[in-house]
């Protein structure tokens, strides 16, 4: 294994990533998705990472903190079972999360006796019949199905039919060969069942459905009606579906979110949940176009759960309160939410908090 010194110091603050620019002219000779131990500029360990120059940021990801750690069968099974072993019972959870249970690259998500295997890196995808074998050594799911880059396949190339899930007493139709089906977030499973809680008694609207599943606890915890909003047309027939198998009374509408919410009378929900796809923060004027409008058609005593993916907490509760402030409107923090145990988050990892999420009651 080579070991190279890098320019920074202070062992780089904890952080596993390390970025091209900090690297010297001899990594030239670096194969991409080869392992690499690391010495800061005093002379200091980092650890070993897989080195991958395709992504400049994060050049190089910390794999273990130890020295001369080979990132082969040994230390691939290991880690694998450590992660499992960390999780808990449930049918439909998380099981490794990449940089967050120190296989960098590797996801691996259970859907009922189902492996969903996602491999984001050269060096993953070199391993995938090892990390594959792993897997179902522990697991031994009825299918093992393999995203490496091309679309969803299965290990054993056979079809796989879209099934049913259960996921806290309640049925999802989860086809992880379609790619134009919704998937379930697993990272988002906690929120609905509690936002959902928060719901009784009062009419709920659900944007940025997906799969109906905020819609279909806040009717399960006595909600007086939930309307379940998806843009996609696959995704409003899929939310239909859940919601007839759980015998739940909710609306689907396939529309724009915020054209949906502007139509709406003020007034008309008293609970809105806002859970917009990777990427929608980034268009700040459309965000905040769509955060005023909640604000607005919300009574005294609304609710509002509001969440993003990959941006900072201070950027985005900065944008949730300049949204209120301009239309006038406050609001105390229920609760500041993030994702479950399954989804670890590391602490000199700021990057590892995928998920973050405001529950909101207006006054």
């Amino acid at each position: 294994m080579e070991t190279i010194k890098i320019q920074s110091t202070g062992r780089a603050a904890g952080h596993p990533w390390v970025a091209l620019s900090q690297f010297p002219d001899s990594a030239d000779r670096l194969s991409d998705g080869e392992p690499v131990s690391l010495l800061d500029a005093d002379g200091n360990s980092l650890g070993c990472g897989i080195f991958d120059r395709s992504d400049t940021r994060a050049a190089w990801r910390r794999y273990s903190q130890a020295e001369a750690v080979d990132f082969d069968e040994a230390y691939l099974g290991e880690v694998i079972v450590e992660a499992i072993q960390r999780r808990g019972d449930e049918a439909c959870q998380r099981l490794v999360d990449s940089d967050g249970d120190y296989l960098p690259g590797v996801v691996v998500e259970l859907y009922g006796d189902v492996v969903r295997l996602i491999l984001e890196t050269g060096a993953t995808r070199a391993r995938v019949d090892l990390i594959a074998d792993i897997i179902k050594e522990i697991v031994a799911p009825s299918e093992l199905v393999v995203e490496s880059g091309a679309g969803p396949q299965t290990l054993s190339g056979q079809g796989l039919k879209g099934r049913w899930v259960d996921v806290d007493d309640l049925h999802y139709r989860v086809d992880l060969l379609n790619t134009e089906k919704p998937r379930f977030y697993l990272d988002q499973r906690e929120q609905h069942a509690l936002v959902g809680s928060l719901c009784g008694g009062r009419s709920v609207l659900d944007l940025f459905s997906h799969s109906g599943a905020f819609a279909m606890q806040a009717m399960r915890a006595g909600a007086e009606r939930a309307v379940a909003v998806d843009l996609n047309e696959q995704y409003a027939k899929a939310i239909g579906a859940n919601a007839q198998r759980n015998e739940v009374a909710v609306e689907v509408v396939s529309s724009d979110a915020l054209s949906y919410l502007c139509e709406s009378k003020v007034g008309a929900f008293d609970a809105i949940v806002l859970d917009p796809p990777v990427g929608y923060f980034q268009d700040r004027s459309q965000c905040e176009g769509l955060h005023r409008s909640a604000f607005a058609s919300l009574p005294e005593g609304g609710l509002l759960a509001t969440y993003c993916r990959d941006v900072a907490a201070e950027d985005f509760e900065r944008l949730i309160a300049g949204a209120a402030a301009d239309v006038g409107r406050e609001a105390r923090i229920f609760a500041r939410t993030s994702q479950p145990f399954d989804f670890p988050m590391l602490l000199n990892f700021p990057q590892s908090q995928t998920l973050r999420g405001l529950i909101l009651e207006l006054v």
